[in-house]
């Protein structure tokens, strides 16, 4: 009786998940991409305003920047190093005074060159400078005038007191 009962609890079990696995229609979900490492842009040196980028060797720590004390030569100049590069030993060997790290950040594309800057700035404000040297050159050419009639003025005045020199001595010379 025990195996009868047992084989009817097997299917009334069986065909209670039956019922419930019915094939339903499958519901269409919207993949994403998988996940793409994205870097944060590199804070900026509050004192020189240069990227402190992530270390080239390490590839996990950020440079940091510091003002030196310690050297004999290079005193109070500002420079970059990896945090595991120490004074004698560490496991990284990236240092940078100040000029180095510029350029190393220029030939690795992290600031954009100074012509390219340039040139951006100057095709969006073209009219206004424009205008700006406009008005530089007739306040230059104003300047210009002010000069030379001052040094008319001057001319004269310089002659006037040459005439008066000229008739005290004259007086003076008579008396004596």
């Amino acid at each position: 009786m025990s195996q009868a009962s047992s084989s009817t609890a097997r299917t009334r079990r069986s065909s209670a998940a039956r019922v419930s696995l019915q094939p339903t229609p499958l519901a269409i979900v919207a993949t994403a991409p998988p996940p793409t490492v994205v870097e944060p842009p590199a804070p900026i040196d509050d004192v020189i305003g240069l990227p402190l980028i992530m270390c080239p060797d390490c590839k996990d720590v950020r440079v940091f920047a510091a003002t030196t004390m310690q050297s004999n030569d290079n005193t109070g100049r500002r420079f970059f190093k990896c945090s595991r590069k120490n004074y004698r030993n560490g496991t990284c060997t990236r240092y940078w005074l100040e000029e180095e790290y510029v350029v190393f950040l220029h030939d690795n594309g992290y600031l954009l060159s100074a012509s390219s800057t340039i040139a951006t700035a100057s095709t969006i404000e073209v009219p206004e400078l424009v205008e700006k040297i406009d008005s530089l050159e007739q306040n230059l050419n104003k300047v210009k005038e002010m000069v030379g009639k001052n040094r008319e003025g001057m001319g004269s005045c310089i002659c006037l007191v040459c005439g008066y020199l000229n008739v005290t001595f004259l007086v003076l010379s008579f008396w004596l």
